[in-house]
């Protein structure tokens, strides 16, 4: 089959199905509170279009919203963000990736800017559903359970927001505050395409400036298909790449810089089925996700 779909791969279940396949596609964080405004690089710089004429960011702002769960960090590899903005740009966590075996180890995001109207209206919408003040708790994941989190950076104040994964349609209208107001936004900013469609310019490819890479054991030869071998590109060992990963054999890194340049279009054209070997004649597979501005990424775990 040689089909393209829509899927969001930060849902748990599929990601751990795909790793235990050797298909992963591409992170984690908790609630609190802070002051600092992340800063986003590696991002299409934002410019005017002809449906929006100003789309600077205004007073820092910042979102971020992605979910958790309490597994092993090699099944939330693949985990992304639903949606990030950073520099006044919106990237997208969900993507279209061929529903082919062995699919891609690497998964391209886009991007849109957003307007400073959009932004405000995003800003209004939380201080609306009385999010920026009182608890940053809404509603108690049961346990294993999905935990939707939100980073909000509004007029230069950090707001780490999280409760139970809202599930269901969300209500026509909620007392501020409550769980029902968290999960009526959590549905409009994973939805911001539809829920404010003139506030985004034209589609773009996202350049990341970081990209997190899992190295696991090789990925078995199903019958009839044949393994492609590809050089590890970068300095060193697979044994001194990255760190440990949940107390298996298995590595993760980030990788940015000059060293992403030569390991990007690697990735690019590798496959669940690629194996990569280093100076020392060691065979690995390879997993690699996106960051995004923000985000400490799956091999901080």
């Amino acid at each position: 089959m040689n089909s393209r779909v829509f899927v969001q791969i930060n849902l748990r279940p599929l990601v751990a199905g795909l790793i235990a396949a050797g298909l992963v596609a591409g992170c984690t964080s908790g609630a609190g509170g802070g002051t600092s405004v992340p800063s986003g690089s590696g991002m299409p710089a934002a410019s005017a279009s002809a449906d929006n004429s100003e789309l600077a960011q205004p007073s820092g702002f910042y979102l971020r919203a992605w979910q958790s769960q309490a597994l092993a960090p090699q099944y939330t590899f693949g985990t992304l963000p639903q949606a990030t903005i950073a520099n006044g740009v919106f990237i997208n966590g969900l993507v279209a990736i061929p529903m082919i075996y062995p699919g891609p180890i690497y998964v391209a995001l886009q991007s849109r800017p957003i307007s400073v109207a959009g932004i405000n209206a995003i800003a209004a919408e939380a201080r609306a559903d009385g999010l920026l003040a009182g608890s940053p708790e809404f509603g108690a994941a049961l346990p294993g359970g999905v935990v939707a989190h939100i980073e909000i950076v509004v007029d230069g104040v950090t707001h780490e927001l999280s409760g139970s994964l809202p599930g269901g349609p969300a209500p026509a209208s909620a007392t501020p505050g409550t769980d029902e107001a968290f999960a009526a936004f959590w549905d409009k900013i994973t939805g911001l395409e539809a829920w404010l469609p003139a506030a985004f310019g034209q589609s773009s490819p996202y350049v990341p400036s970081s990209v997190a890479v899992m190295l696991t054991a090789p990925t078995e030869e199903p019958t009839g298909m044949t393994a492609k071998v590809t050089p590890w590109p970068l300095k060193g060992t697979f044994a001194t790449f990255g760190s440990p990963l949940g107390g298996a054999s298995l590595r993760c890194g980030t990788v940015s810089g000059s060293d992403l340049t030569e390991l990007l279009p690697v990735l690019q054209s590798a496959n669940a089925l690629t194996r990569f070997t280093d100076t020392t004649g060691a065979t690995m597979s390879a997993s690699a996700r996106v960051l995004v501005p923000g985000e400490a990424g799956p091999c901080a775990s």
